[in-house]
């Protein structure tokens, strides 16, 4: 049986200050807060880009969506993490393919309309 957590009188009113303090800083939010959600008209015309990169000793997969249209327009999703790089890549061609609208990948972001400045 597992002993009961204990937590010392200090630690404790660190935890309950820190709770107290975060009713000043939080605030309610608004429906502009859900404009993403009923606004996701643009995710139907979006590439979908895998990353695999290392995060905390683990191989993870982020899923990106991106407008075609408007390049600055994305979303960015964690979807799955994996101890083996080659499994990894595995894993995120798969999700690529299942979650874009297009399967064959001919869905792609124009860098064009980015009009970055060089200087």
């Amino acid at each position: 049986m597992k002993p009961k957590f204990l937590i010392d009188a200090v630690s404790y009113t660190i935890l309950m200050k820190g709770i107290n303090q975060q009713y000043f800083v939080e605030k309610k939010g608004d429906m502009s807060d859900f404009k993403l959600y009923y606004d996701d008209l643009w995710l139907s015309d979006t590439a979908v880009i895998d990353d695999v990169h290392r995060s905390k000793g683990e191989w993870a997969v982020d899923l990106i969506f991106v407008s075609i249209h408007n390049p600055l327009k994305f979303i960015r999703r964690y979807i799955v993490s994996h101890p083996c790089p080659k499994r990894a890549a595995q894993k995120a061609e798969l999700m690529r393919r299942l979650a874009a609208k297009d399967q064959r990948g001919t869905l792609s972001v124009n860098t064009h309309l980015l009009q970055m400045c060089q200087n």
